[in-house]
């Protein structure tokens, strides 16, 4: 039973959920635009997705403030099986309506889950533990990646030209998936969960649903997450990009090559990234600006070669149906791996970050619904924009303008906020004449 109540176990079950749910809805998504011939009515479902997500995210914390987090999580766990469902539909049957109904279930379904899920990951452990805690729940994520992209890759391995994968394959993610929802009554609300070092997870009292509206508006423009948003956006801005391309130039058993590979390069990344932000060695400034510029500043430089081979191929060659077997297949498709796998990097350090500025429950539900909400916007305008038969080489110019912006107010508000925290909690301390472990309030993370 102590096991069962330890943070530990927490992070297990919500781990085992994000394998099931988003790890294998990932999974689907990486075999480009759902596995689906042609990208667009996904595309399509994916942004209206994203579209209810993002609203929902941001609305979650009402949601956790009134049945608290763990019945949040749950209703968070019905959406994905109902989408798969849609896609085996239309995968095998032609069926397009059901792509928009389960797209908009899934949409409200997921937008509670991920504000619940990540104010769980960011307030359970202790913050000296937060980055490898958020490294293991990504690993488990990860993992259903790369569980579904075996499976993937199992069905599909014959598959050597372009065309739709087999239904097959999306028939096992629905039963799968369906098994996150029992999976969710096993989690311990904060208030019986025992930490290693026996310290409290802050839970806040329940307030009125005026005042939750009230507090997200006051959080969402403080200086500190204001200047985040933009980043926010971005970061995920690429995903509707990244899976029409894959779509669009390789073939099946590529596609799900894919799909099984950037979930291995995606989990081993984020395990050494989460190394670097636990470091004890190193001061919290380090870390904090450090990781902006290993996994932000890295992308940066991506984007050049996405914007080269995007470039290369929709005016020079226009490849159909690349398979590992093709000439210059590794160019393109390496491109693919290393887009998902530093965008993983970019998402980790954004949860870390955001675990920094607040503590609780309450408050990290509305800094992580926030950040899953904007971050869901981007997605909803990305796989919007790639919907249509639009030009992937100028959906590459939107990404590389978009995110370059937005690392100009995200720069300000990472080199100021932790020194602006230290000051905080010094003067917290000397007020209440004890001694304060400033690892204990939020800085040392």
């Amino acid at each position: 039973m102590a096991f069962f109540r330890s943070v530990l176990a927490q992070m297990i079950i919500c781990g085992c959920i994000a394998l099931l749910g988003p790890g294998l809805w990932n999974a689907n998504n990486s075999l480009g635009a759902g596995g689906a011939l042609l990208p667009y009515l996904v595309n399509g479902g994916n942004s209206l997705v994203f579209g209810l997500m993002g609203l929902f995210c941001i609305l979650s914390p009402v949601f956790v403030n009134l049945i608290g987090v763990k019945k949040t999580l749950i209703l968070g766990t019905l959406g994905w099986s109902v989408y798969s469902a849609a896609l085996y539909q239309n995968n095998r049957f032609g069926t397009e309506w059901f792509v928009m109904l389960g797209a908009a279930i899934c949409g409200v379904s997921a937008g509670l889950y991920w504000a619940a899920e990540g104010a769980i990951i960011l307030s359970y452990p202790e913050h000296a533990k937060r980055g490898r805690y958020l490294a293991l729940w990504l690993a488990f994520k990860n993992s259903g990646q790369l569980i579904g992209g075996a499976i993937n890759l199992g069905l599909n391995a014959t598959r050597a030209t372009a065309g739709k994968v087999s239904w097959v394959t999306l028939l096992v993610f629905v039963v799968l998936q369906a098994f996150a929802f029992p999976l969710a009554f096993l989690l311990s609300p904060p208030e019986k969960t025992n930490r290693a070092d026996g310290s409290k997870i802050v839970v806040e009292t329940k307030t009125s649903t005026r005042e939750q509206l009230r507090q997200l508006w006051k959080t969402a423009t403080t200086r500190q997450v204001g200047l985040l948003l933009p980043i926010f956006f971005s970061s995920w801005l690429y995903w509707g990009f990244a899976s029409t391309f894959l779509a669009l130039y390789f073939s099946v058993r590529a596609r799900a090559l894919a799909s099984f590979l950037s979930a291995i390069t995606g989990t081993i990344a984020c395990g050494i990234f989460a190394l670097f932000l636990d470091s004890p060695k190193l001061t919290v400034k380090t870390r904090i600006r450090g990781g902006f510029v290993l996994s932000c500043g890295t992308f940066t430089l991506l984007w050049i070669w996405v914007l080269y081979i995007s470039h290369e191929y929709e005016f020079d060659s226009t490849p159909k149906g690349l398979d590992w077997t093709s000439p210059g297949f590794g160019r393109g498709f390496g491109m693919y791996i290393m887009l998902q796998t530093i965008g993983n990097m970019v998402q980790n350090y954004l949860y870390f970050l955001i675990g920094t500025i607040g503590d609780g429950t309450s408050e990290l539900s509305r800094g992580t619904g926030l950040l899953r909400g904007v971050e869901s916007w981007g997605q909803c305008a990305s796989f919007g924009i790639s919907s249509s038969k639009f030009s992937p080489f100028y959906t590459t110019v939107i990404n590389l303008v978009f995110w370059t912006v937005s690392l100009v107010p995200a720069f300000f508000t990472i080199w100021e906020v932790q020194d602006r925290k230290i000051v905080e909690v010094k003067e917290a301390a000397v007020e209440s004449e004890s001694d304060v472990q400033i690892s204990e309030k939020g800085v040392i993370v």
